[in-house]
């Protein structure tokens, strides 16, 4: 499942015009070093009329497999944030396409309800209670079930969103609070954070959010 929903991500950045950033020292990390239990590889990618968009690919000993994947509208156009995550471990397989407004009232966002509501009957999964979680817009969807279905959700849910960044305009303002929802993400928590945090440690994981998972176009 992991495989397919990164090579479609992939697909719909380069028809994009998406254009992959120099491999750096966060491009291929471990954990821990010598012997390692957890591996990562990290793509990033920028956008045009969008900003930056990371996939990070991690595989575990014990057979967990997990895509992150954040779509960051660091040019400020009227998108939320986007933060996809899937995880496959075993029998058990979900998907997180996590829309965050970052408390901007109007977005365009049409397209993205339209995927919310061809997949909002698919099972939920359920989820510990987060500060994030009461963030999210309401067509975020939260789901496990059928492998296929989710492959289908996560690609239905990129398509929309780089497509909708093709007709986004620009927000003045936006780019504040998106700074001030990353700085929450950093230090109220955010899903990564104990992972980060064992790999990167504290200092390591803000510069990783910042530069990595959440840059903006003046940091």
């Amino acid at each position: 499942m992991i495989g397919s929903i990164e090579q479609k991500a992939v697909s719909f950045l380069k028809n994009s015009n998406a254009v992959l950033l120099p491999e750096d020292c966060y491009t291929d990390m471990k954990y821990p070093k010598l012997l390692p239990l957890m591996r990562f590889h990290v793509d990033r990618y920028s956008v045009p009329g969008l900003g930056y968009v990371m996939i990070m690919h991690t595989v575990t000993k014990m057979g967990m497999e997990l895509i992150t994947t954040s779509f960051m509208p660091s040019e400020c156009v009227d998108l939320p944030y986007l933060l996809l995550d899937a995880m496959s471990m075993k029998k058990k397989r979900c998907v997180f396409v996590e829309y965050y407004g970052c408390g901007m009232e109007e977005l365009s966002d049409d397209a993205l309800k339209d995927v919310y509501d061809d997949y909002c009957g698919l099972p939920d999964y359920e989820e510990k209670e987060n500060w994030y979680v009461k963030e999210r817009m309401p067509y975020s969807l939260i789901k496990t079930g059928d492998t296929d279905d989710l492959v289908c959700m996560a690609a239905d849910s990129v398509r929309a969103y780089l497509g909708s960044a093709a007709s986004a305009r620009f927000i003045p303002g936006y780019g504040e609070k998106l700074r001030s929802f990353r700085e929450r993400m950093i230090t109220e928590g955010n899903p990564s954070s104990k992972t980060l945090n064992m790999l990167l440690k504290e200092d390591g994981a803000r510069a990783f959010m910042e530069s990595v998972i959440m840059p903006l176009k003046e940091d």
